[in-house]
């Protein structure tokens, strides 16, 4: 059970262990309280004739035109229900519940003046799995009022809801399932609904979590791929982190060595077997550079999700309500543009592409007998059989896609409302990009984790013990390549098991 006392207590893991992990929420009776004094600040406030945007007046470029009390009786309900313009592709359900417990965490800083009734009726359709249907794309606005549109029409019996199943349903149905009725809106609660930044939040957490799982994959197979190609071991000496003077590169160093032991270069009195079957050349005295800047490429991209992190956990406690209420009065603010978690995760996503762009260069190298001292293309037996070349090809798909995805979806404004709202986030899109990337970056690293296998199987020997558990699953997963066949479901078997972390990471 997750008991919040206030927005303070909303931290990145009370948020993960309600949407992902299912355990139940509960609220201390001190945030009811305080949602009750805000609440009653608001009411006086109003009782004494005072102007409050999208409660008595209209909202963006109708904000000055005021409201009599007639049209302010339907008017949060309306507010809900006229920007609900978007559409599938929906949020899965765990970043849906996620969006839920953001806006709950809002609502409880009493600075929003909703009601207690409308927060444990939040609650307790976050702990009976009501998960409304979010769009993923179609956020042009300031702000999310167009996802929160459609995520909280639902309290009031309006748009759709997913089922087990990932299908839609009708919200009112289900509401009507769960026995009870659409939440009344009071005064405020539809634009307090639609106010803030709570998707961006939901969406950088998510983001961040499935990259921290593939930023360490990506260590993975790198040191899959200097294993496999004998890359000489000094680029990941201790001794590279004391001269760059950077404890987060000590750490990644510290990680690629457990994996790839203390292998030493073949001694060069007694060559290998070279490719043609002749006497291998002496070991390189250094390996291509997409091997040896592996540390600083992974250090990079842990920095940027640590700062992702920090962004998300002060998102999550931060007021974003605008008009909010405070000290008696009514404060309009700029809380609800996230470019800080947008520019994160665009950050993030140009730091993938940069480490999957060197997994993609070392997949190559491992194709050619002149880096790896095995048969061309990775074959048994060159020209009868291709061997693994069009892997490649398909990773250098993958990586034209992420190219072109790495662009910041931040940058870039537009008018809306007839001007009055003329800048923008972008968050959701800026997720939705970094949500794309990691699906490619994760197709490449099975490219790399295939080659990889291939190479240990041609070579006939043992892989560092600290990449042995890894080896044996991949074993397990796919055959070594004797003769040419579809390799596709080989690779969509890594995927996935990547995709399930079903896959040891040294």
């Amino acid at each position: 059970m997750i008991t919040l006392g206030g927005h303070r207590d909303l931290t990145r893991e009370a948020v993960e262990a309600v949407a992902w992990g299912g355990e139940p929420l509960a609220l201390a009776p001190a945030a009811l309280e305080r949602v009750a004094a805000g609440r009653d600040q608001l009411a006086a406030l109003l009782a004494g004739g005072a102007r409050v945007y999208g409660v008595t007046t209209g909202t963006g470029w109708l904000a000055s035109v005021g409201l009599d009390p007639a049209a302010q009786a339907g008017h949060q309900r309306n507010l809900l229900l006229g920007r609900a313009v978007a559409g599938p592709p929906w949020l899965e359900a765990a970043e849906a519940r996620a969006l839920l417990v953001a806006r709950l965490g809002n609502l409880l800083s009493g600075h929003a003046g909703v009601g207690p009734e409308l927060c444990r009726f939040l609650v307790e359709r976050v702990n009976d799995g009501f998960v409304p249907a979010v769009p993923r794309r179609g956020a042009g606005s300031a702000g999310e009022v167009v996802p929160l549109a459609h995520a909280f029409q639902t309290f009031a019996g309006a748009g759709l809801v997913l089922g087990p199943d990932g299908r839609t349903r009708d919200a009112a149905a289900a509401l009507a399932d769960r026995g009870t009725l659409p939440h009344p809106l009071q005064a405020k609660e539809g634009i307090a609904l639609l106010a803030g930044s709570p998707l961006a939040s939901a969406l950088a957490l998510a983001r961040l979590r499935s990259a921290e799982r593939l930023a360490g994959q990506l260590l993975a197979s790198a040191a899959a791929a200097i294993d496999a190609l004998q890359a000489p071991l000094d680029p990941y000496d201790e001794a590279v982190g004391r001269l760059a003077g950077d404890p987060l590169l000590a750490e990644v160093l510290a990680e690629l060595r457990r994996a790839t032991g203390s292998r030493t270069p073949t001694d060069p009195a007694s060559p290998a077997t070279a490719a043609g079957g002749g006497p291998a050349a002496a070991p390189a005295l250094q390996a291509p550079v997409s091997f040896r800047v592996v540390p600083q490429s992974l250090a990079q991209l842990r920095r940027t999700l640590g700062r992702l992190d920090e962004d998300v956990r002060r998102a999550l406690v931060a007021v974003s309500d605008s008009p909010a209420v405070v000290d008696g009065r009514v404060v309009a603010g700029g809380g609800f543009h996230a470019v800080g978690l947008a520019a994160g995760m665009d950050a993030a996503t140009l730091s993938l592409v940069q480490a999957a762009e060197l997994a993609g260069q070392r997949l190559h190298r491992l194709l050619d007998s002149r880096f790896s001292g095995l048969p061309d293309q990775l074959s048994p037996d060159p020209g009868p059989v291709t061997g693994l070349v069009a892997v490649h090809k398909r990773a250098a798909g993958a990586l034209h896609e992420a190219r072109r995805l790495a662009a910041p979806a931040s940058v870039g404004q537009a008018d809306t409302s007839l001007g009055q709202e003329d800048a923008a986030s972008f968050a959701p899109e800026a997720a939705e990009q970094l949500r794309r990337v990691e699906e490619l970056a994760r197709e490449v690293v099975a490219c790399e984790l295939l080659a990889a296998r291939q190479a240990w199987w041609l070579r006939g020997g043992s892989p560092a013990p600290g990449l042995g558990p890894l080896a044996a699953c991949l074993e397990e997963l796919v055959a070594p390549v004797e003769r040419d066949r579809p390799l596709g479901p080989d690779l969509g078997r890594l995927v996935r098991a990547l995709e399930r972390e079903e896959l040891p990471v040294p």
